[in-house]
């Protein structure tokens, strides 16, 4: 069962992003027998990677470093259809359907899984101001932390080390109404008008340099 989930989730994977064929994805992955091997290796390393690196031509960003409580809400939002439901947001889709399976127990598993992977340090790939980021960023820290620490009491994880092209698309996605405005998304729509600060790219742009600065 677990061969038959994965192959599907690798075609489906394949069909939609374009970036290789699916008969090249099953040969791939037809020889690899992920009967006896962790959940993570059949739900996660196809678009994030088999130590939770993240996947840029994928859009799958790093999972090692996620804070535990985070990583399971978001699954169980993709699980619930509270996020990724956005009709033409293909990643979005794509994780959807990834983990709608997935039982509680197998959540768990997932998350005891992702929080022993090593951090890995991710590339600063954004340039911009970082005068005008530090600016910005006072409306984020409310939420996220002076030090971009995050906050569990209110949803907010941790900004510190992830990917910054990740965080450019989800500010957009928040900005242009893909995310935050599901009625059970609550950190979500408390997310949304936050980013309607962010003018412009530039000014998304300006407050990642700054979040990345904060990353030493």
């Amino acid at each position: 069962m677990q061969k038959t989930r994965l192959l599907a989730a690798l075609t489906l994977t394949a069909s939609i992003a374009g970036l290789f064929s699916a008969s090249v994805a099953a040969q791939q992955y037809a020889a690899v027998d992920t009967t006896n091997q962790p959940l993570s290796n059949e739900v996660c390393a196809t678009c994030h990677g088999g130590a939770g690196q993240g996947n840029p031509v994928v859009g799958g960003p790093s999972l090692a470093g996620l804070e535990p409580w985070y990583l399971r809400k978001q699954l169980e939002n993709f699980r619930a259809g509270i996020r990724g439901s956005e009709k033409d947001y293909i990643p979005g889709n794509e994780m959807q359907a990834s983990v709608a399976r997935l039982s509680d127990a197998e959540i768990d598993d997932l998350v005891e899984t992702i929080a022993g992977w090593k951090v890995i340090e991710n590339d600063h790939t954004i340039e911009g101001d970082l005068g005008n980021g530090q600016a910005l960023y006072a409306n984020c820290a409310a939420c996220h932390g002076a030090d971009g620490e995050g906050n569990e009491a209110l949803g907010a994880p941790g900004l510190v080390g992830r990917n910054d092209w990740y965080m450019f698309r989800q500010i957009k996605l928040f900005k242009s109404g893909y995310r935050g405005v599901h009625p059970d998304d609550t950190a979500g729509r408390l997310m949304r008008p936050s980013t309607q600060s962010l003018k412009s790219d530039q000014d998304v742009n300006d407050v990642l340099v700054y979040i990345n600065s904060l990353d030493r």
